[in-house]
């Protein structure tokens, strides 16, 4: 897994960091999700996240990183900074996941599982963004951890 750790200055994404203390970023495919817990673990220690929110937060990024490699293997990459009192993540994969809205519904396990990590992501996060289309899954949270 590749993982690299940027200042504020660092950003492909569109969205904004004009604040952010810390960009932190790491490459994993799907059996890595126990690695993204331990990383976001580090990363929010070293940001100074309180326990009872860190907890909170790195499930809620591991929600995010299965939920965006549940589809198969592909290749992710997850993202995480602090701006002001809020926690973000992005995940990205190259995979796609099966959205009732806009092709086949998921069957079985896959469905119940993808439902239930989206159930728990919003019962975490103040705000949590799932998108799927050709170039692949983004998963965005961010939660007030002061």
């Amino acid at each position: 897994m590749n993982t690299q750790i940027r200042g504020w200055q660092a950003s492909e994404s569109r969205v904004p960091l004009s604040d952010a203390r810390r960009l932190a970023e790491r490459a994993f495919r799907q059996g890595d999700v126990p690695a993204v817990r331990r990383f976001t673990q580090a990363f929010g220690a070293h940001a100074g996240i309180g326990a009872a929110r860190l907890a909170d937060f790195v499930l809620a990024v591991s929600e995010a990183a299965a939920c965006a490699t549940a589809v198969g293997p592909c290749i992710a990459r997850v993202r995480l900074w602090m701006a002001g009192t809020r926690a973000f993540c992005e995940v990205r994969a190259d995979g796609m996941l099966l959205l009732r809205a806009r092709g086949p519904q998921p069957v079985g396990r896959v469905g119940e599982e993808e439902a239930l990590r989206r159930w728990v992501l919003r019962q975490l996060a103040d705000h949590v963004s799932v998108a799927s289309g050709p170039d692949g899954v983004r998963v965005m949270l961010s939660m007030n951890v002061a």
